[in-house]
């Protein structure tokens, strides 16, 4: 009899710990940065566009698709980028981090720290998350301003070239 109370003593220590460590390691995260996710490369990545044309893509913003056949240069841009000028600029190896302009919560001069030859920092009302970067078919979304995995995405994604892509 001793034995079973042990038993259900240890029961009732251990669901309470296991419901609460279930509840605190969701998957999806409220702030901070997801996991980098690779995305499908688009059919028509091997399409290069002269003008704007009635053109979708797989996702906002885009990884991978048609596109201009020369890409937008480098760095800081206080305009948001069309989707032709992004993948443009994503299949010659660059990396885009795009940010909400309305949100008030996001340093603006740290992400424009980022910008360089290979890196552009643009606004983007159109996106969900606060900030988003963005390389060729790679996507990392993000709630909150996280210098450490945009540097890590940066350094993994950063002069990765299309093996499409025809200088």
């Amino acid at each position: 009899m001793f034995r079973a109370y042990c038993y259900v003593k240890k029961i009732y220590f251990i669901l309470p710990l296991l419901a609460f460590l279930i509840i605190n390691s969701g998957c999806s995260h409220e702030t901070g940065c997801d996991l980098p996710r690779q995305e499908p490369l688009d059919s028509a990545s091997s399409l290069h566009l002269l003008g704007n044309s009635e053109v979708t893509w797989q996702t906002n913003p885009p990884t991978s698709g048609p596109h201009y056949p020369i890409p937008p240069k480098g760095g800081e841009y206080d305009y948001q980028l069309s989707n032709l000028e992004q993948v443009s600029f994503l299949e010659s190896g660059g990396v885009i981090i795009q940010y909400r302009p309305d949100r008030d919560d996001i340093d603006h001069q740290k992400l424009h720290s980022f910008s360089s030859a290979s890196v552009i920092v643009a606004p983007n009302k159109t996106i969900e998350s606060a900030l988003i970067s963005t390389a060729w078919t790679w996507k990392l979304s993000c709630e909150e301003y996280d210098s450490e995995s945009l540097n890590n995405f940066i350094k993994d994604h950063e002069g990765k070239v299309s093996p499409n892509h025809k200088d």
